[in-house]
């Protein structure tokens, strides 16, 4: 048996080894992650990763009201879309701009509503162009930096920002939030904003983070999609209650979300990009599910709110954007009041069913359609096509 001393050096040599090893190991991997990364798109340190061109198919076992099996394509862009228009500036280019309700991570690609506005904008116009830049779980600050570096360089004609939610949930966090995508100081507030402002400078972590970012948004996608609306039950709030909620998760953050919202417009005009804003609708609020006949206002989201809580909260956000919209002549496509609130409709309280894409596609193409020909008259090849009315149904306040 080793002296006492003889083991603690054994012990304290293996411990270094093993720690300079594993440095070793984070350091080569960080050098190979910078040469090149094979790993999911993300917008970090003011610049862009993109993945590889290529087609994935996930096999769908959790989600029964959609595709058993779901095709998700990316272009030579690293984006959903068919590839872009060698003779690019002579067509009518759309992008869109958003979370995860406008990526469709659920959706195949002729489902989502991108692909199937493409179809519509197609058949009242000549030389369309769609393609769906949407990031899961990105908020207004990576789409500053996705205009900055590289949406504006590719100059389309048209961008649409479906914006409201992302920056809705990170708003107490978005000294966090903002550290992860542009380089400076390191965050020691929390382990949260640690990771995040390193993620700024280093691959590996920021490899980390994003990972953990995906199966976090995944795990909660399918929770969402799991719910059974009959049986989560009800969550009675007092209505002073509600209003002190709803202020506190909204005031703080509504004039850095309206100053991310007009740069997002800057950068956009400035490269000759006409913006589109569209505002984030929910599955609950103030109605009636037609489904479940569920009250969706009354229905328990987590322990502390219910639906008219988060519904009210959201819509604290896209009143900002519709002000901005309308204060800086920019067109607003209000999805928020005009998509019905149906169970059929989403398949979690959030995201779309393909149902549900075909409606926000029509509610999208009626607003836009018009705004293209009065814009852009020498694409025009027939009149906006008629589309049936998709109205909510929205209860009176008591």
């Amino acid at each position: 048996m080793l002296p006492r001393r003889s083991w603690l050096w054994s012990a304290s040599l293996k411990a270094l080894l093993l720690f300079l090893g594993i440095a070793a190991a984070v350091v080569l991997l960080e050098a190979v992650l910078r040469f090149s990364n094979p790993f999911q798109t993300r917008i970090r340190g003011k610049r862009l990763v993109f993945p590889k061109s290529g087609t994935i198919r996930i096999k769908n076992k959790f989600v029964k009201r959609l595709d058993p099996v779901i095709t998700v394509t990316i272009n030579s862009l690293g984006f959903r879309g068919a590839e872009p228009p060698s003779d690019f500036s002579r067509h009518l280019t759309v992008i869109t701009v958003g979370g995860s309700t406008t990526y469709c991570f659920m959706l195949s690609d002729q489902k989502t509503w991108p692909a199937q506005l493409e179809n519509r904008l197609a058949e009242s116009f000549q030389g369309v162009w769609v393609d769906n830049a949407g990031l899961v779980g990105n908020s207004t600050f990576a789409h500053i930096v996705l205009m900055e570096e590289f949406v504006s360089k590719l100059h389309p004609k048209v961008v649409l920002f479906l914006v409201g939610e992302n920056d809705l949930v990170k708003g107490r966090f978005l000294s966090e939030v903002d550290s992860e995508y542009l380089k400076g100081r390191i965050l020691f507030s929390s382990v949260t904003g640690f990771l995040r402002s390193v993620s700024a400078y280093s691959e590996v972590v920021a490899l980390g983070v994003n990972l953990y970012r995906n199966y976090t948004a995944y795990r909660a996608s399918l929770a969402g999609g799991t719910v059974d609306l009959t049986k989560v039950g009800c969550l009675k709030v007092p209505r002073e209650v509600e209003d002190q909620y709803v202020a506190s998760s909204s005031e703080p953050y509504i004039r850095s979300y309206e100053t991310r919202l007009k740069r997002l417009i800057d950068i956009s005009r400035e490269a000759g990009i006409e913006p589109v804003f569209i505002t984030q609708p929910l599955l609950v609020g103030p109605a009636v599910d037609d489904v479940t006949k569920v009250d969706l206002a009354a229905i328990k989201v987590d322990e502390t709110r219910n639906g008219e809580m988060w519904w009210e909260t959201l819509e604290a956000f896209n009143d900002v954007t519709r002000k901005v919209g309308h204060e800086n002549n920019v067109l607003v496509i209000d999805l928020a009041r005009q998509m019905p609130k149906s169970s059929r409709y989403f398949w979690d309280y959030m995201h779309y069913t393909n149902e549900g894409a075909q409606v926000v596609t029509d509610i999208v193409y009626r607003s836009l359609c018009p705004m293209l020909a009065n814009k852009f008259p020498q694409y025009v090849k027939q009149g906006c096509t008629q589309i049936r009315d998709h109205a909510p149904q929205i209860m009176g306040k008591e």
